[in-house]
């Protein structure tokens, strides 16, 4: 029997632990070995070369998008499986979009984590209908530019029209413009509807919030 090797890449120690058991209870998959942040993780990946990638997307400093993206870039046949507590659909729409083979939530049970693994390994894609329905709906709404997105995120920070004008080097009129195309782009009409939806799907997070 081949057995599926799989790494494992997150932040919390409970969770690479929680993982470990649960793959060795099956004969047909094998735990490879693991990371505990996204710094250096593509190269770890390359260097174990698993049949699937497990990569969790909330970590500090390099998160689990970034990671893909190196990884996918040195290896375009790498599996990977984004396990996440994240349904943003800016989280979603992202790992899809930038070649994620699988999403699976942290809360659903372990024989989903299992079922997503093997249908990975063997070639397959794993996306769980809600997770579909997400993406669909992200992929509906024009994109944001990355100028646009940088000046939501600022903008859930507090920061005021001139402070933003500061930050980001340009004057407030081009602030306003800036984030009119962006709140149109959301569907809101004002700051807060701006700063609840941008914080909702996932384009900015308020200061602090990992």
């Amino acid at each position: 029997m081949k057995k599926h090797r799989v790494v494992v890449v997150d932040d919390h120690g409970v969770v690479r632990m929680g993982l470990k058991f649960t793959l060795g209870l099956f004969k047909d998959l094998e735990y490879a070995g693991e990371w505990s942040s996204g710094e250096g993780a593509a190269q770890f990946i390359l260097g174990v070369k698993p049949d699937v990638v497990l990569l969790d997307i909330r970590m500090p400093g390099k998160d689990g998008l970034a990671v893909l993206e190196e990884l996918l870039q040195l290896d375009s046949s790498a599996k990977v499986i984004m396990l996440t507590t994240s349904s943003l659909e800016e989280d979603v729409f992202r790992a899809i979009k930038i070649g994620a083979k699988g999403y699976v939530l942290k809360d659903r049970d372990t024989e989903n984590i299992v079922r997503a693994v093997r249908t990975v390994a063997e070639g397959g894609v794993f996306i769980p209908k809600q997770i579909k329905e997400i993406y669909n709906t992200r992929s509906s709404v024009p994109a944001l530019t990355p100028t646009e997105t940088e000046a939501l995120a600022l903008l859930a920070e507090g920061l005021t029209n001139k402070a933003l004008a500061e930050r980001l080097a340009i004057s407030e009129d081009a602030v306003k413009m800036r984030l009119k195309h962006a709140y149109e782009k959301i569907g809101v009409n004002d700051r807060a509807g701006a700063i609840a939806v941008a914080i909702r799907k996932g384009i900015a997070r308020p200061s602090g919030v990992i």
